[in-house]
C-alpha cells in the first residue's frame, strides 16, 4: 500500500508577460510527494524546475492549480515550519561564522541556550562541516557553502526538505557524502523532494523520478520503471540533447 502523500500538487501553472508575449514556465503539473520517500525530479536547466520549488515555498504565485500539504492547502504560515528548503543559489550572509550562522537559524527554528548550541554543532557534524565553525561563510568555497546550506534546512528537524540541486558545487567526494546523508535522513523518517540535472544522482537517492521538460511532466514513476523505459539516448532526445551524466 503506497504511503500517505505529504504534498500535493494539483494542476499547477505558471505562466509570465514579456515583450515576447505569453510565457509558460510550469503548465498543469500534477503529481504528489509520498511521506518517507525521496523524490527527484529531473530535467535540463530552463525545464521549471526552480519555478516549481518556489511555487511550493509560496515565493511565487500560481497561474493556477492548488498545493496541499498533509491534506491542508499549503498557505503562508504554520505549514511551511515543517519545511527544510536549501535553494538552487544558496547565499548567507558573508560577516557570520559557520557556527555562528547555523546556531542563527537553530535559533529561528526554536531552538535556545544550550540545546541552540548544541543542535548547531551537531548539523554541522552530520554534513562535514564540525571542523570549521569558526570560518567566515565569505571564505568558504562553494562546495563548502552548500554543505552549511544543507545544514540549515535540517535545522528545525522538519518533515520535508526541498533541495533545489542540493550537490552543486561539490566534488565527487562531496556529492558521495551528501548522498549519504541524505540517505540517513530518509531512514529517520523524512521526506525528500529535491531537483537535479544529474541522471546518475536521481538513480542513486531516488524511489521515485519525475522527468520535467518545457515545463511539462513527461513521466514520474518508481525508479526501477524508469530504468526500464528510459534509456540515456531517449532521454538525450527528449531533452534536447542535453547531457545528464556527469562527466568522467
Amino acid at each position: 500500500m503506497a504511503a500517505e502523500p505529504i504534498i500535493e500538487i494539483d494542476g499547477l501553472s505558471k505562466a509570465y508577460k514579456s515583450r515576447e508575449g505569453r510565457i509558460e514556465a510550469l503548465k498543469d503539473l500534477t503529481f504528489q510527494v509520498r511521506s518517507g520517500e525521496i523524490l527527484g525530479l529531473l530535467g535540463p536547466n530552463g525545464a521549471g524546475k526552480t519555478t516549481a520549488v518556489k511555487l511550493i515555498m509560496g515565493f511565487l504565485s500560481p497561474t493556477q492549480g492548488r498545493i496541499f500539504f498533509q491534506g491542508q492547502p499549503l498557505k503562508v504560515g504554520e505549514p511551511r515550519r515543517r519545511i527544510g528548503y536549501l535553494p538552487e543559489s544558496f547565499r548567507p550572509n558573508p560577516n557570520l561564522t559557520v557556527f555562528e550562522y547555523v546556531q542563527f537559524q537553530c535559533a529561528l527554528a526554536g531552538d535556545d541556550g544550550d540545546r541552540r548550541r548544541g543542535r548547531a554543532m551537531e548539523l554541522l557534524s552530520f554534513v562535514g562541516m564540525d571542523r570549521f565553525p569558526k570560518r567566515k561563510i565569505s571564505d568558504l568555497s562553494k562546495g563548502m557553502g552548500q554543505r552549511v546550506g544543507l545544514a540549515q534546512a535540517f535545522a528545525g528537524d522538519p518533515d520535508l526538505l526541498i533541495l533545489d540541486e542540493p550537490t552543486s558545487g561539490l566534488d565527487p567526494i562531496g556529492k558521495g557524502e551528501i548522498i549519504g546523508s541524505l540517505l540517513e535522513m530518509r531512514k529517520k523518517g523524512k521526506t525528500i523532494f529535491f531537483c537535479s540535472h544529474i541522471l546518475s544522482e536521481v538513480e542513486r537517492l531516488c524511489d521515485r523520478i519525475g522527468i520535467l521538460v518545457d515545463g511539462r511532466l513527461r513521466f514520474i514513476g518508481a525508479t526501477s520503471d524508469f530504468k526500464q523505459r528510459w534509456q540515456t539516448e531517449d532521454l538525450e532526445e527528449a531533452f534536447r540533447q542535453e547531457a545528464l551524466c556527469e562527466a568522467s
